[in-house]
């Protein structure tokens, strides 16, 4: 019998997400291994299966469009292909308004997007005025037949509603907040975001990838924060995990592929940050983890685990949670760690505390991450695929504070 969990109140998917088109959205968190067949194989399944499936690879956010789409071509043909196609859209090369064009992206059954810089996207894409192109007009009618629309690391980042995040780490992202207008160039650590959002493909969400091995958990929270308003649709994101999918199919629910990472869904709808502090002070943060095999929907906020995994209660492995001094896995340290933040809340909820603080790798100021169970659960099992000890968790509590060295 497989479990069934709820989510807590506070995340609402189904108010958030009423639709993804009537097709398949398939997110990958960037760093796609070519032996990864719970993604490649899917996305050829659900383009119409092995000698059937038209693939249109696009690659309008890399900087050498043409060489990234050979490998895709390649790679979609020995997963079983029956054609795979290159769309030659680039940020400019103004031609997405051309009718033989459109009618190319219309034909494929399956359209998959690079990775490298989703602003690129938007340019090649999106008209000057924020309406559809004719191209991306017949990319929604792909998936309003039934066909799937992929994308990994910017092509994956792109496919949110709004803000679009473009760039920034964590601990610039609490120490100086977000900024609207996209990519500086003059200030490259800092959080930056396109106000417009992007296609739109999943509604109601931010999107964020190469998530828990780059630290970005923070970004995508201050991200949240500093443009959260009313709307339940700005205040819910997900990140995604390198060599990881997560398959938004048409009856809403969203299913984790591949055993390399997870995903991690941020709710700020209860969370409170201090206006009057000059860095994030924050509270009420709840985010969860989702791992191989599982399932949650969009719809009625239930998420169906595996029946490999239990619950963690009275099967934690540890006594003690382990803390960091680099929570944000920054690239500043000599060695960098990846993936901290992500191993600090699995070890957590593997042991018998209920919390722990972590602190920032950077000074002036220090953050400080705590991390708490109270209000959610978690489940643990031995993935079948790598004989891993497998933690998924769910409504964890996370608050971010800081210290002036010269209030120490």
């Amino acid at each position: 019998m497989k479990l069934v969990h709820t989510l807590a109140v506070c995340l609402h998917l189904w108010a958030i997400i009423s639709t993804v088109y009537g097709g398949n959205v398939m997110l990958v968190g960037g760093g796609l291994t070519d032996e990864n067949a719970a993604v490649w194989s899917r996305f050829i399944e659900l383009a119409g299966g092995q000698g059937v499936a038209r693939v249109g690879v696009i690659t309008t956010a890399s900087a050498t469009p043409e060489d990234s789409a050979t490998y895709y071509q390649d790679m979609f043909l020995a997963y079983g292909a029956a054609s795979v196609d290159y769309i030659p859209i680039t940020e400019r090369s103004h031609n997405a308004n051309d009718a033989a064009v459109a009618d190319l992206v219309a034909s494929q059954t399956g359209l998959f997007m690079g990775g490298g810089d989703q602003a690129r996207i938007l340019a090649g894409w999106v008209n000057a005025d924020g309406s559809d192109t004719a191209s991306l007009s017949a990319l929604r009618g792909v998936l309003a037949a039934g066909g799937i629309v992929g994308g990994t690391s910017a092509g994956a980042a792109c496919q949110g509603t709004g803000p679009m995040i473009d760039g920034g780490l964590s601990y610039n992202a609490v120490a100086y907040g977000a900024y609207a207008g996209g990519y500086n160039p003059d200030y490259p650590d800092d959080l930056c975001y396109i106000e417009d959002g992007g296609l739109g493909l999943v509604r109601g969400y931010v999107v964020d990838t190469h998530f828990s091995q780059r630290g970005r958990e923070a970004r995508l929270i201050e991200l949240l924060l500093d443009t959260k308003t009313s709307d339940p649709s700005t205040q819910v994101a997900i990140g995604v995990d390198e060599d990881t999918g997560v398959l938004i199919a048409e009856d809403g629910t969203a299913e984790i592929l591949g055993s390399a990472g997870g995903a991690m869904v941020v709710s700020v709808a209860a969370a409170v940050k201090d206006p009057a502090a000059p860095h994030t002070r924050t509270a009420g943060v709840r985010v969860s983890y989702f791992t191989e095999g599982d399932v949650f929907n969009l719809y009625d906020d239930s998420v169906v685990f595996p029946n490999w995994k239990t619950s963690i209660t009275g099967n934690e492995q540890y006594i003690d949670a382990t803390s960091s001094n680099n929570i944000f896995s920054s690239p500043n340290k000599l060695i960098r760690e990846y993936g901290v933040f992500r191993d600090v809340a699995h070890r957590l909820w593997d042991s018998k505390v209920n919390t722990v603080t972590s602190y920032s790798y950077e000074t002036g100021p220090t953050f400080s991450v705590t991390m708490k169970k109270e209000g959610g659960s978690a489940v643990v099992g031995d993935s079948p695929t790598l004989s891993t000890r497998v933690v998924s968790y769910l409504n964890m509590e996370v608050g971010i504070d800081y210290t002036i060295l010269e209030e120490q």
